[in-house]
């Protein structure tokens, strides 16, 4: 099971919606998020900050690298390995996934009823196109798909 977590960016305009891998992790773990707007102001650490496509996540190194060693987790923790390895990520390949899915699944909902095949395929269509999308702006995670 995997802790998800909405997290409203420094600013205060924009939100995010995370996912916490096994809940090995705390919330407290993300310091900052910063999202492309705010992200302007902040100088960026490389050490302990990772950034995606304007977004910056500030991760408490120290912290994560106790609580993944009591659980047996090895190695070196980088903001980079926390989020590509799923420890402290993206719900879904952006930010903002957790939205436009519900948004999808509302609007073709009718089709339910009417037509399932065409709610499928019209479902799979339209989330290949938004991931194509996601991919052409560099998504770090929609690279990887």
């Amino acid at each position: 099971m995997c802790l998800n977590e909405r997290r409203v960016c420094e600013c205060g305009r924009q939100d995010a919606y995370l996912i916490f891998r096994d809940n090995l992790l705390s919330p407290e773990i993300l310091v900052n998020l910063y999202c492309p707007e705010c992200s302007a102001r902040v100088r960026l650490d490389r050490d302990t900050m990772l950034q995606d496509c304007g977004w910056v996540l500030e991760y408490d190194l120290e912290g994560a690298q106790g609580l993944l060693a009591r659980q047996g987790v090895t190695g070196t923790v980088t903001p980079e390995f926390l989020f590509d390895a799923g420890y402290l990520t993206w719900q879904g390949l952006s930010p903002g996934d957790h939205d436009v899915n519900h948004d999808l699944h509302r609007r073709l909902a009718p089709l339910v009823e009417a037509d399932l095949t065409l709610y499928l395929q019209s479902l799979k269509s339209e989330w290949l196109e938004y991931v194509a999308g996601l991919k052409a702006a560099g998504w770090r995670k929609a690279q990887a798909t």
